[in-house]
């Protein structure tokens, strides 16, 4: 263990007040990041970075503290100092139940691991990547630029606290961003492909095909219309559906934004109705070899699964770390979570599920006089009362039709309202990742995963963007 076999001496000598507690965790995560841009490879950067942080939580006060020196000695007894002289408010943490580290360096590790990345070498990624650059450039003459955008990254992490808990845990993921760009006239057009996992590299290998799809939608969005403004019954796929699911009833349940905010407790009351009979949503710890696997979280504590919603009625508002939990008097979770060694756990979503319904695609689409496929994520964000989507592709629907692609579609709306919107869930679930990325408080990209089916929502307001 970081701390000389795990001897409470540190916390001992950290001048410590009775009843304060103390965290450290120390950190050590190499990166590689590759871009190609305009005619070739732009930058290759494989970085290192290692520190170590303390909180210290008390009557007297509450401090946070990190160093990229990696001895908790000073850091820690620097969060002591400044949790009594700041002034910032005391704080307290409930009770949680600590993962139980069964074996160094194994918790958190990819259990599916496939073709870890560190053991593929750089020249060979290289190799790979620039290929695909290179084919998305010579596909079609009215291809204009590739944007290759890859990044892994492995990052060993030590927690020990006050309370006497101690583990240890890998954390590996990996993200593949590829956007074809083609000059469309007075905007240009797109089309993308987006990959991750929780470090296995065999998700970006084989993507040819993929690639000439991106060429073949961004080519074919030059002569596509501009989508007409108006309310669209709209057909998701899962990767979609798990970003609106992510961003609605994910960011709402994070317990820090109920704090002071009686109107959110109110409308995430347990009991609520919110959406159809057939609508579960859980946050989990997700599956060994996802970028959203979280068995561990950031303050020691075993994940469990949160049932956000059963059979559309609110069951679990609440996404908590330690101090949210003791606020609201309920457990912790296991979704304390933070980017690294520089910033607090905050209460964060991990894998966001929705369960299968009984509706095929095609029963969903053959139900719609208009509207909408929408297919994949380029963007998606949330206030909290309203939301904003850019799918990847669309195409119009017509009397149960699946007719040509559309661009500039902007799906938005009210966050609660949508619930109700959502008639059909489809009987398949996307367990997939892509390179999409949580963001929260200056903590970005914190890697999420979601599982999803095909959802169809109706009424959904559609501008062009």
């Amino acid at each position: 263990m970081l701390l000389t076999g795990g001897s409470p001496a540190l916390f001992r000598d950290a001048g410590l007040r009775a009843g304060d507690y103390a965290e450290v965790r120390l950190e050590r995560a190499r990166t590689v990041d590759l871009v190609w841009r305009g005619d070739g490879l732009e930058s290759s950067v494989t970085s290192r970075d290692e520190g170590c942080c303390a909180r210290v939580v008390g009557r007297s006060g509450s401090a946070f503290a990190s160093s990229t020196a990696v001895d908790a000695g000073p850091v820690l007894r620097r969060a002591a100092r400044d949790a009594v002289e700041l002034g910032c408010a005391a704080g307290r943490l409930a009770a949680h139940r600590p993962y139980r580290d069964d074996g160094p360096g194994e918790t958190g590790e990819t259990g599916e691991a496939g073709e870890l990345a560190e053991t593929v070498g750089l020249a060979e990624k290289i190799e790979l990547l620039g290929a695909y650059h290179a084919a998305a450039l010579a596909a079609h003459p009215g291809v204009t630029g590739a944007l290759v955008y890859y990044r892994e990254s492995v990052a060993d992490v030590e927690l020990f606290t006050s309370e006497g808990t101690g583990v240890s845990y890998r954390r590996r993921d990996l993200t593949l961003q590829i956007t074809v760009y083609a000059d469309g006239g007075a905007a240009r057009t797109a089309g993308s492909v987006s990959a991750g996992s929780g470090g296995d590299f065999s998700v970006v290998r084989g993507l040819a095909p993929d690639v000439e799809a991106a060429v073949a939608t961004a080519v074919d969005l030059r002569a596509a219309p501009v989508v007409a403004p108006g309310d669209y019954d709209v057909v998701c796929d899962g990767p979609l559906a798990g970003i609106w699911a992510h961003e609605t009833i994910g960011h709402l349940a994070e317990a820090d934004h109920h704090l002071g905010d009686a109107h959110l407790q109110r409308s995430l009351a347990p009991g609520r109705r919110l959406g159809p009979s057939m609508l579960t949503i859980t946050d989990h710890p997700g599956r060994p070899g996802a970028r959203g696997f979280v068995p561990v979280d950031d303050e020691g504590t075993a994940g469990s699964a949160v049932e956000l919603l059963r059979d559309g009625v609110v069951t679990r508002p609440r996404l908590h770390d330690r101090s949210t939990a003791a606020a609201f008097r309920e457990e912790p979770t296991g979704n304390a979570r933070a980017l690294n060694f520089r910033h607090p756990p905050l209460p964060r979503l991990r894998t966001i599920a929705i369960a299968p319904g009984a509706a095929s695609e095609e029963e969903m689409i053959g139900g719609v006089t208009r509207g909408l496929l929408a297919r994949g994520v380029l963007g998606g964000q949330t206030d909290r009362a309203g939301f904003t989507f850019l799918p990847a592709e669309c195409r119009e629907i017509r009397d149960g039709e699946v007719r040509g692609r559309v661009r500039g579609v902007v799906l938005s709306g009210d966050v609660l309202g949508a619930f109700a919107a959502i008639d059909a869930i489809g009987r398949d679930q996307w367990r997939g990742d892509t390179s999409a990325s949580c963001g929260k408080q200056g903590q970005n990209a914190l890697p999420v995963s979601s599982w999803a089916p095909t959802l169809r929502l109706r009424g959904i307001r559609v501008t062009s963007g």
